[in-house]
């Protein structure tokens, strides 16, 4: 009997962009000729991995539809002003109950190369076939990045995580025996975009990418 193992990529851009000209999400990028929004770019760059990708949608939340299309499903996370924790649970609510593996990601994090994602994949799909318990995260250097990996039985104690309670770090935290490091050579699992100079500045990223 085939094991079939679902891998679903959570994009986070739901945000307010406050330090940036306009929303981000939908800030054009031009990359070999080719012009995409920027929450086109990394929902295309997951969509060659992942087996579903959802985007959980908030501030401009029209904007970010139209740009999209239907190229993706997307969530919308009403409380998306109280901060990060509350899409990173309406996106794992909208998908945990058919995802073996969820992947939380910010949209902003668009540097990643695909082979990267690939690679975490792998080695998640490796683990689950194992039986373990699982939180992937890709590291470079000393420093942990994006996305996160977790396992099914894991990602239901995502539900639980609060602002004031640091999110995602807290649940890091509480569940730290299940966290697995894979060392990468990709610096893109580091780099996020908060202004438009983040942008320009690591511009070369995006041409690594064949």
């Amino acid at each position: 009997m085939v094991w079939l193992v679902i891998a679903t990529a959570i994009l986070l851009a739901a945000g307010y962009s406050t330090r940036f000209p306009g929303n981000k999400m939908v800030y054009k990028l031009k990359v070999r000729g080719k012009e995409l929004t920027l929450i086109e770019y990394i929902v295309n760059k997951f969509s060659e991995v992942f087996d579903d990708v959802v985007v959980v949608i908030g501030h401009d939340k029209d904007k970010v539809i139209n740009a999209l299309g239907d190229k993706v499903k997307v969530v919308y996370n009403p409380r998306y002003d109280i901060g990060m924790s509350e899409s990173v649970k309406v996106g794992v609510k909208a998908v945990i109950r058919y995802s073996d593996i969820v992947a939380i990601h910010p949209a902003d994090v668009i540097f990643i190369l695909k082979e990267t994602l690939r690679t975490l994949v792998s080695k998640a799909k490796g683990m689950l076939k194992e039986g373990k318990s699982f939180i992937l995260i890709p590291k470079y250097g000393v420093k942990g990045g994006h996305p996160l990996l977790i396992s099914n039985d894991l990602a239901k104690y995502v539900l639980e995580i609060k602002e004031e309670e640091r999110g995602l770090k807290g649940f890091l935290k509480k569940y730290h025996q299940y966290i697995t490091y894979l060392g990468v050579s990709d610096v893109g699992v580091l780099v996020d975009i908060d202004t438009l100079e983040d942008l320009k500045s690591n511009i070369d990223l995006l041409l690594r990418e064949t």
